[in-house]
């Protein structure tokens, strides 16, 4: 301080560099989490839920806040699941929590290129990252072409995720009878399960 005022001159260089850390570290845990292409308006804010879809926005908020460690949601195609799973994420995302969006035929198919022999040996770190990620989103299970390999992987994703009391969101088109019996087993031991049975989700 000099004659009576304040110099700011120093604090106002610091403010920047914490936005600037601040905006990397955002922009490092959103590639990080893999969203889908053109999902950017996939928001709690833009999800417009019709009669019977309200279930659905009030479960997703809980997860988004920590008082709901699991989510299944079932319901037919055009429902808004996709558009759920990724607002969780970005709802993770802006606290600084690093969050994982899976395609379930995707994540697959990235496990098996780093299985495969003769591949960059990136499978354990794969495997790993899906394994702890404190959320992890699994986006239209049943969907995959099921193996023996494939479920397994499936299964002791979810086996392990509920030993360590990590988030998991699961979205999918099937009953849960049409899943395999292991994972379907803990979805109903674990958590909230909305399903829905309205007319498709049109969005704005």
């Amino acid at each position: 301080m000099e004659n009576g005022k304040a110099d700011y001159s120093r604090i106002e260089p610091c403010l920047c560099q914490k936005d600037r850390i601040k905006r990397e570290k955002m922009q490092s845990l959103l590639s990080w989490c893999e969203l889908p292409p053109e999902t950017e308006r996939m928001t709690f804010e833009t999800f417009r839920p019709g009669r019977g879809l309200e279930e659905i926005l009030t479960s997703a908020r809980r997860v988004a806040t920590g008082e709901l460690n699991w989510l299944t949601i079932i319901s037919e195609v055009n429902h808004g699941k996709t558009h759920i799973a990724v607002a969780i994420c970005r709802e993770w995302l802006k606290q600084g929590k690093a969050a994982r969006y899976a395609y379930v035929p995707l994540l697959l198919e990235e496990l098996r290129r780093g299985y495969q022999p003769g591949s960059d040996g990136s499978f354990d770190a794969r495997y790993d990252h899906f394994l702890n990620v404190p959320l992890l989103v699994f986006d239209d299970l049943g969907t995959e072409n099921s193996t023996p390999w494939a479920q397994e992987k499936l299964d002791t994703l979810v086996d392990y995720r509920l030993m360590n009391k990590l988030s998991l969101v699961v979205t999918t088109n099937l009953s849960l009878d049409k899943l395999s019996t292991r994972i379907a087993s803990r979805l109903m031991r674990n958590g909230k399960i909305v399903t829905v049975n309205t007319p498709e989700y049109h969005k704005e």
